[in-house]
């Protein structure tokens, strides 16, 4: 008895090789892959915490994956370049520039932030459920909205602000 295979389920990996990475007229990301040209190309990273540049999935415009791209440092510096930009603006995450206050309040935490995007106020219910420990020194904060910002180290922070986490952590 033969046993059918369903193509939907499998992994393609790109040749890195033959992936050429540019922009339309309009801005839009567009691929020529082994010299077909897919108009809209959509990149979306499958380990977004722990490997940012790697296994990055290319998308046509309807959302259908065309394949994975193992290592984006294995592209040519134009298509680099033009990935990262991609990734940058999907992944917009505001980066912890200090802490200005953490207050406990009955139920509810409220974290005062300066971040690269400006200040911010972050409401949480529970800190376990809010901060995420990625490595070391970095941390993932999300609110009760699901806003994002992240302090990418820990003891990069001035002293105030690493006083202030150290408080709840």
């Amino acid at each position: 008895m033969e046993q059918a295979t369903d193509s939907k389920y499998e992994i393609r990996l790109l040749d890195p090789a033959n992936v050429r990475l540019s922009r339309s007229a309009g801005g839009v990301l567009e691929m020529e892959y082994d010299g077909e040209l897919s108009p809209e190309v959509l990149l979306f990273q499958t380990y977004p915490l722990s490997r940012q540049e790697e296994y990055v999935s290319v998308r046509n415009g309807k959302g259908e994956e065309i394949g994975i791209i193992e290592r984006l440092t294995d592209l040519a510096p134009g298509s680099l370049e033009e990935a990262r930009k991609e990734l940058r603006l999907r992944y917009l995450v505001p980066r912890v520039t200090r802490i200005d206050k953490i207050k406990q309040f009955p139920g509810m935490w409220v974290w005062e932030l300066q971040t690269t995007l400006g200040p911010t106020k972050m409401s949480m219910r529970n800190l376990h459920e809010h901060i995420q420990t990625v490595g070391d020194n970095r941390l993932l904060l999300s609110d009760m909205d699901g806003n994002r910002c992240e302090i990418a180290d820990m003891e990069a922070l001035d002293p105030h602000s690493r006083k202030q986490l150290s408080r709840v952590l």
